[in-house]
């Protein structure tokens, strides 16, 4: 009984951390931005398209917050040439490192 739970307690938490598709339907949607969903776009579209059996393409990443990365779902990748062109996204958060301002004392 104790393992019957933890191992549903473990599938609840895992599928509540991804982000879900804030709209779309069987040509493309939206996700809302933020760095870590930047890193897991291509398998959130791709999941999402899948359930047309069709592929997934980024085509629009606004990076910033409030904004969404735009997909569209095709039926194959090489046969629509003339759709919008794939767009490339982040793979990690890797924010600038500041360095500290030190003045000399004389």
């Amino acid at each position: 009984m104790r393992a019957l739970f933890s191992v549903i307690a473990l599938a609840l938490s895992a599928a509540g951390a991804q982000a879900q598709v804030y709209r779309g339907n069987d040509t493309g949607g939206i996700i809302p931005w933020s760095c870590e969903t930047e890193a897991f776009a291509h398998q959130i579209a791709g999941e999402f398209c899948a359930r047309w059996d069709k592929y997934h393409r980024i085509t629009s990443v606004h990076r910033q917050y409030g904004d969404y990365i735009a997909f569209s779902c095709l039926w194959s990748p090489s046969i629509n040439r003339y759709a919008l062109p794939a767009v490339g996204t982040r793979a990690t958060c890797a924010y600038p490192r500041l360095r500290p301002v030190v003045k000399a004392l004389d």
